[in-house]
């Protein structure tokens, strides 16, 4: 605050009928109250606590302020305010922390035990209210705990645990935003904030009375806030969008009267006995007070039914006493229909006055009315500090408002509050893709995401970087990363074989197949996608690589049998020819293959094709006239269907083919005579003698393995 004495307080009462402005200065526990000024809205620019013409509003508080600065002299540009319980929600926690037994509690180790209560409520904020616009614009102690036990004061003791329940107020952020609104209009900083009942409370309630079960309504023209008290602390509060406002609304109805004339005549039925005004015709009125609260009694008794069904609600029982402050307390038989309404006895429910708070000089001699309560409880808070403070920070040029919990607050906090929800801090990584190649599972990962660029001040930051009022922030969304994208190329390493076709070089591919369907290398990769790799190729395929269908080649399997064994062949209306050899579509091929193929050229199976000829007979070795020969033994007979035939014949379907090794029958001296050097004619008229081993022998002399054959031709003379 830029005051001239850094003790000086300013607090503020935006209330929905009036503003009322309070300088102050505490020397040692007591405050003195240098001056207060009150200003009644011109207009109904608040309803039920809510700012409703920011502008109107803001020309009020600068009146006070202005006024109050001209006539102390002095620059105001920090305040203490508090906002009505108008959609008020609130939350509990509690919490322990471990201490060391040899050190006596301090006042810092207590306030850091609140505030870390609090900020576990504000983390969990959108679970417990449900809803994310909203501020926590104040909190209570319920209890503190020394060892899992119930203690007034922790500070000063010693213990093994100490523990804190506290509870939280919330309010839409609209309410707050827009009292943050007219403060700036104001040229005004928030430097302590509250709620009002909070701040009436802690007025005219004190510590030494809480353990009772009393119930405190501040009853102003828009909102009836309530505060409940027992055993020593604040474990409720409530409000009622209903208060003096209703009760004047109703005057303006039955005698035609504008609003603020309304006021006044509420205001009068207490104090005279007759009361005098003129409606909006201007037409005179001289009524009596009586006939006037009578006229109204029944909406004040309204009122009071919806303040006791609150108040039993949250409290579950009647209190022991109701102690009323506002300005709507006023309001005649208030208090006789609030009894009515709980039922509690009259005596027990009575006014209290900032007279009756202690440690408090008044030297402007103003603070003499229930209305001055709350005002007075918002100066006593902005002097102990003991409301939440905000940090102003602009993010991306957006002014945000970030609740200062007595902690170093952090860029993460000012993004929260800024809508980090709909923010991205990381960037997703890109989907990968999944695909499963001949079995084998195969995974290309997605682009990593960027993260989101951050700066503080037009410096480089992170989420930690520590923050200060009027900390300008940067941030820029993460970027997600690309999802995967490839071609089965990518994954599928295959070779072309080298072959030729006709006489022509080319190259042949295996086939891949993705999800069953034939596939292009150059073909996009789906996610989850099934690839079957071929490990061979076959002719076929480089006929069908030709262009050539494979399905208009004419191919007829026959089956034959082969010594009794069945087997079958395959005539053709093409000829398909795989390094010279005769071959099937289905035959797999090689690297260097050399194929030839004639598609009008039909193949047809020779004996040769799928017979191999049988062995002929053993050879014999003999001796011809002492010269040794070589005698070669039978050759292997083929027989088809039982007729003897030769390598060259053409098989036909069904056919029995029997093969036959060589004669095992020695072969005879007439197959050794055409070995002789000399012509059997030109020894015609000769005697031939034939001897075998030395035994006569004749032409069909069988003869064995070195045999000694002599042959001679002798004269017959």
């Amino acid at each position: 605050m830029d005051n001239a004495k850094e003790d000086l307080i300013f607090a503020l009462d935006i209330g929905t009928r009036k503003v009322v402005g309070i300088i102050a200065q505490k020397q040692d526990d007591v405050i003195h109250i240098l001056d207060v000024e009150k200003v009644e809205h011109q207009t109904r620019t608040m309803l039920d606590g809510q700012i409703h013409n920011i502008n109107e509003v803001a020309k009020s508080v600068i009146n006070i302020k202005e006024t109050l600065e001209k006539r102390s002299g002095l620059s105001l540009s920090k305040v203490g305010v508090a906002v009505a319980g108008r959609a008020l929600k609130t939350v509990k926690a509690k919490i322990s922390k471990e201490l060391s037994s040899n050190n006596e509690i301090t006042e810092d180790q207590v306030l850091n035990l609140d505030l870390e209560a609090v900020s576990s409520i504000l983390k969990n904020a959108d679970n417990e209210i449900g809803h994310e616009d909203f501020y926590c614009v104040g909190y209570s102690v319920v209890c503190h705990e020394l060892d899992s036990e119930v203690i007034g004061d922790l500070v000063g003791h010693f213990g093994k645990s100490m523990g804190v329940e506290v509870i939280a107020t919330f309010l839409p952020r609209i309410v707050l935003d827009s009292m943050l609104s007219v403060l700036r209009r104001a040229g005004l900083e928030v430097s302590n904030l509250t709620l009002e009942p909070i701040a009436a409370l802690n007025a005219i309630i004190p510590k030494d009375i809480r353990r009772l079960n009393l119930v405190l309504l501040d009853i102003g023209a828009g909102t009836s806030d309530i505060a409940l008290t027992k055993e020593g602390s604040v474990f409720a509060y409530g409000m009622v969008p209903e208060a003096g406002d209703e009760i004047t609304e109703l005057i303006c109805e039955k005698f035609i009267l504008d609003f603020n004339t309304a006021e006044n005549v509420k205001r009068l039925i207490s104090k005279q006995e007759t009361v005098s005004f003129k409606d909006i015709l201007g037409k005179e009125h001289n009524l009596v007070s009586a006939d006037i609260i009578d006229l109204i009694k029944p909406r004040i008794a309204k009122l009071a039914d919806s303040i006791a069904n609150q108040v039993l609600e949250l409290n579950q029982k009647v209190p022991n006493a109701i102690i009323l402050v506002g300005g709507g307390s006023l309001t005649p038989l208030f208090d006789q229909q609030l009894s009515r309404a709980f039922p509690l006895d009259l005596s027990n429910i009575g006014i209290r006055l900032p007279e009756m708070v202690s440690n408090i000089i008044d030297k402007s001699g103003k603070l003499n009315s229930p209305d001055m309560v709350t005002p007075l409880g918002i100066c006593i808070m902005t002097a102990n500090s003991t409301g939440l403070k905000f940090l102003e920070i602009y993010v991306n040029e957006k002014r945000v408002n970030v609740l200062d919990m007595q902690q170093s607050l952090d860029v993460l906090s000012a993004l929260v509050v800024a809508g980090v929800s709909k923010m991205k801090l990381y960037g997703r990584i890109g989907r990968a893709i999944c695909v499963e190649v001949n079995g084998k599972l195969t995974v290309i990962k997605g682009e990593m995401g960027r993260p989101a660029e951050i700066k503080l001040n037009d410096q480089a930051a992170d989420l930690m970087t520590k923050i200060k009022s009027g900390d300008k922030i940067f941030f820029k969304d993460a970027i997600d990363g690309l999802d995967a994208q490839a071609v089965i190329g990518d994954i599928v390493q295959i070779k072309p074989l080298n072959i030729q076709f006709n006489g022509n070089p080319m190259e042949i591919m295996p086939k891949v197949t993705i999800n069953g369907e034939l596939a292009d290398l150059a073909a996009d990769l789906p996610d989850r996608a099934v690839i079957q790799v071929m490990s061979n190729v076959t002719a076929r395929d480089v006929l069908e690589s030709m262009s050539i269908n494979p399905e208009e080649l004419q191919v007829r399997e026959i089956v034959v049998r082969v010594n009794k064994e069945p087997k079958i062949i395959s005539q053709s209306s093409f000829s398909l020819l795989v390094n010279g050899q005769k071959v099937g579509l289905f035959s797999n091929l090689s690297d260097g293959s050399v194929i030839e193929f004639e598609k009008d050229k039909p193949i047809f199976y020779k004996i040769k094709d799928i017979v191999q000829m049988p062995d002929s007979g053993d050879d014999v070795e003999v001796f011809l006239n002492k010269e040794k020969h070589v005698l070669k033994g039978p050759p292997g007979k083929i027989y088809m269907n039982g007729q003897l035939v030769g390598p060259e014949e053409f098989i036909i379907d069904r056919a029995e083919i029997i093969t036959s090794r060589g004669g095992i029958l020695p072969p005879t001296v007439a197959q050794i005579l055409e070995r002789l050097p000399i012509s059997i004619e030109d020894q015609r008229g000769k005697q031939l003698k034939i001897t075998v081993n030395g035994n006569p022998g004749g032409f069909t002399t069988p003869l064995s393995h070195g045999a000694d054959i002599s042959i001679d031709f002798l004269d017959r003379y």
